[in-house]
């Protein structure tokens, strides 16, 4: 019997396969955006474009005690951190799920959102925003 070794291309496909189903599941719904968060930790590391090895939670991310420690797991804004491949540098990453109309449009994102993110991710702890 013959056995094929599941690659790591293989598991990447699955990854995304698995995103765009929860995407299709939640597109048409008003939502916290928790489910996008969540969604983009599990699949950050599999998009090459995106450059990112390693990506976790705000509360759960491994440096945040470090590198901001009056924080506790409080909101700041940041609702993600990822560290990049080629560098290993910090992105500050804010996630924001819209339900969206029949014709493309939806809420837009606020001044006082972006305020919120930025505030907090403009030190030098971060690479990218």
């Amino acid at each position: 019997m013959k056995t094929e070794a599941i690659t790591t291309e293989d598991k990447d496909f699955e990854v995304l396969r698995d995103a765009l189903n929860i995407l299709a599941d939640h597109a048409p719904q008003e939502t916290d955006g928790k489910w996008l968060e969540q969604l983009t930790v599990m699949v950050a590391h599999v998009l090459a474009d995106w450059d990112v090895e390693a990506c976790w939670a705000w509360g759960e991310w491994p440096d945040r005690e470090a590198l901001f420690p009056a924080t506790t797991k409080q909101d700041i804004g940041i609702d993600l951190v990822a560290r990049r491949r080629s560098d290993g540098q910090h992105i500050a990453i804010q996630c924001k799920a819209r339900q969206l109309k029949s014709d493309g449009t939806g809420s837009p994102i606020s001044k006082t959102e972006v305020s919120k993110f930025l505030a907090p991710a403009a030190g030098d702890q971060f690479a990218e925003r």
